[in-house]
């Protein structure tokens, strides 16, 4: 059987007999490292751009780029829609990249050969903006979920820290106000179910806690055939991490516990023939993990 790759043409994989697709709402999206990481240097980050080349550190301004895709899981007959990137509409004034967009992202599902009427599932690796947005649309001036036939799966710990947020002060908008236009319309329409962090979606997806970035993150598994991918959510944020595993971004609830579970993510699947697939990782850089001393790196 031939190692597991991703497939750069199809932008997905085939994980036994699930298949995997990459679609991409915004790419090339640049931050300053120092809006990530509070651990970076000027000098760290001018090293790691020859290192990791200019799809991802932009050379002249060192900016990290980021791009914020979506996973779409076709297995028995079913489709999921692994994380809903950021949406249109949406008001998030401190993130141009984000604010009031008018995207293609539903034409570029379909190309895809999804329709919202065909997904079954969305399973929200955590409730961060960028990560819930396509959760719901704008229709008549209210929030309604943009998949009408889909079951979306909310970590029970993770629904459960936010609501006491927002509840705790309702008139204050929670994570970029996303809570409340792409969180709690799916619920009041009755199509969240809260699940535990170790829920078994079917026969070879499931799901495994992953706490630090946020409380109730968690990895998404797929098994089938001998092969096994891991859709790691914000586990991993960028490749500097790979290097810099001791990294916790400054949007991580728990930096020393995020810490852990990356560290623990990484060096449990060294050396496997486990696929990797992060969040916010520019294509191609979907890979197995490889140990480089005491770093990693993406071998693809």
């Amino acid at each position: 059987m031939a190692d597991l790759q991703w497939n750069a043409d199809l932008d997905g994989c085939q994980v036994g007999a699930v298949s995997v697709r990459r679609v991409a709402e915004l790419e090339n999206i640049p931050f300053a490292a120092s809006d990530i990481y509070a651990d970076q240097s000027e000098d760290i980050i001018r090293g790691l751009k020859d290192i990791f080349g200019a799809r991802h550190i932009d050379p002249k301004s060192l900016a990290l780029l980021l791009s914020f895709h979506s996973f779409v899981v076709r297995s028995g007959g079913r489709t999921i829609l692994v994380d809903a990137c950021v949406g249109n509409h949406k008001a998030r004034p401190t993130r141009p990249a984000w604010h009031l967009r008018d995207g293609a992202f539903l034409a570029d599902l379909a190309a895809a050969g999804v329709a919202p009427e065909d997904v079954d599932v969305v399973l929200c690796t955590h409730l961060h903006a960028d990560h819930v947005g396509w959760n719901t649309k704008l229709e008549n001036g209210a929030w309604k979920p943009t998949f009408p036939n889909a079951e979306y799966l909310f970590a029970e710990k993770e629904y459960a820290h936010w609501k006491q947020q927002f509840d705790a002060n309702p008139t204050e908008p929670l994570n970029y106000g996303s809570f409340e236009d792409s969180v709690l319309p799916v619920v009041a329409a009755g199509q969240a179910t809260m699940v535990a962090g170790d829920h078994r979606v079917e026969s070879g997806i499931y799901l495994e806690p992953a706490y630090g970035h946020t409380p109730g993150n968690v990895l998404v598994h797929l098994e089938g055939g001998g092969d096994h991918a891991i859709l790691s959510g914000d586990v991993i944020h960028h490749l500097v991490q790979l290097a810099h595993p001791d990294w916790s971004t400054n949007f991580c609830f728990d930096g020393d516990q995020s810490r852990r579970t990356r560290i623990g993510l990484l060096e449990s699947y060294a050396g496997t023939k486990t696929l990797l697939l992060p969040a916010h990782f520019q294509a191609p850089e979907y890979g197995r993990i490889q140990r480089d001393g005491k770093q990693f790196r993406i071998e693809r």
